[in-house]
């Protein structure tokens, strides 16, 4: 009940859209009216979930990221809201299929291997985050520091090793990353010393 309004506003839109682009003519007016609609429709999301409606909000994020295909926050707001109401597997479709569609953005991949640092399942995050460790531009410090402690986890300190090492590169004034770039390579001069355990 609460979303038919917005949905018929956006189906109405949606056709002007493509009119106005058609055109070429109103495109400035287009792009305010739909400032304004996703400005109200982030003021309803943030009403609903003081209200504690989280399904509504969900709904209500789920077609403002259709709306806004490469909005990084909107994105990742509803894939919070999933794992709020601990559907994980739809948290984890919705930051895999923002990765997938957003291949300009340097830190698509960053939330899903967030995702998965948060919940301590370290094995998947190589394969998720490594590929973007020489991206340029540069990726958000996160990738870097997530990635090297999932490695660290994993008992591959070499990895780890490497990793801060490009991080540091790239940010010589990040003085925890040195400390955990020395602890790692301690556990490296240390081999007896045994890996955590990871999952």
């Amino acid at each position: 009940m609460k979303l038919w309004r917005l949905g018929i506003a956006i189906a109405v839109l949606g056709p002007i859209a493509t009119a106005a682009h058609a055109g070429q003519t109103g495109t400035g007016r287009l792009a305010q009216i739909w400032s304004y609609v996703d400005a109200r429709m982030d003021q309803q999301q943030d009403v609903w979930f003081d209200e504690g409606d989280f399904p509504v909000t969900i709904q209500l994020l789920r077609i403002s990221s259709e709306s806004r295909p490469s909005n990084y926050d909107t994105w990742t707001n509803l894939g919070w809201m999933l794992e709020n109401v601990e559907d994980w597997d739809a948290a984890v479709q919705i930051y895999s299929r923002y990765r997938d569609q957003n291949p300009k953005d340097p830190d698509r991949a960053l939330p899903l291997g967030d995702y998965y640092a948060r919940k301590r399942e370290y094995a998947p995050i190589p394969a998720i985050l490594e590929p973007y460790v020489h991206h340029k531009p540069t990726p958000h410090p996160n990738l870097y520091r997530i990635l090297a402690r999932a490695y660290e986890r994993l008992g591959k300190f070499q990895d780890s090793k490497r990793v801060w090492q490009v991080y540091i590169a790239a940010s010589p004034n990040d003085l925890a990353a040195k400390a955990n770039l020395k602890r790692v390579e301690k556990k490296i001069a240390s081999p007896s010393a045994p890996a955590p355990k990871a999952r």
